[in-house]
């Protein structure tokens, strides 16, 4: 049974909120009053449900964030690739894959198939260390890229290769991350500090507003 994802996460960069309401598939920032209203509770210790209170957001009071800033992952390395071989097999894997996933997003939304990753990724089944298997998994989607571009489709390919370790046994995380000037969001996965499917100086320019 899947459990929803709390809807509301965030960060703060530059004494600015930034959130990810996953229920209205959207992000957002305050207004400068409310900013500076929620961003000074938060840092003087106040619990989050008053600082959204003193913010103006009483509807979402009950749903603390997933992630808030601080506890994102900050030491990134790039997963090792060099003598991985190319997989038709596993490339066609990984393009079917993500484009199961983006049919799922654009029929059920972020939220719940977010909520769904969750629940596969917490599964007491995904204990194997990474290896030799999930390396080729990732070359395959590197690989698949070529094949059909990656460009603007981070989130359902980020999604796609969850999935697949999971399902393999391998324990990674999905990171969403946001930057302010200009604004851009960006999805990854990684395996404690190893990215997979990015470059470390690419992911780096992100900070995690959310974290599965």
């Amino acid at each position: 049974m899947t459990t929803p994802l709390p809807t509301l996460s965030f960060c703060v960069i530059e004494e600015t909120a930034l959130f990810l309401d996953l229920a209205g598939d959207r992000y957002f920032r305050l207004p400068e009053a409310a900013n500076a209203a929620f961003t000074a509770s938060l840092f003087n210790g106040v619990a989050l449900a008053p600082a959204l209170q003193s913010a103006g957001l009483d509807q979402f009071v009950s749903l603390a964030p997933l992630r808030p800033q601080g506890s994102g992952i900050v030491t990134r390395q790039a997963a090792d690739l060099r003598g991985c071989g190319f997989s038709p097999s596993l490339m066609a894997r990984a393009l079917w894959e993500q484009r199961a996933i983006e049919r799922r997003l654009a029929k059920r939304g972020l939220h719940m198939v977010l909520s769904e990753l969750r629940s596969v990724l917490c599964s007491r089944h995904v204990s194997r260390p990474f290896g030799a298997e999930h390396t080729a998994l990732v070359k395959a989607f590197e690989d698949a890229g070529l094949v059909r571009s990656a460009v603007n489709r981070c989130l359902p390919r980020s999604i796609a290769l969850a999935r697949l370790m999971a399902r393999s046994g391998c324990a990674c995380q999905v990171i969403i991350g946001v930057k302010l000037r200009p604004f851009a969001a960006h999805c990854w996965v990684q395996v404690g500090h190893f990215v997979l499917n990015e470059s470390v100086e690419e992911s780096a320019r992100y900070t995690p507003i959310l974290i599965l």
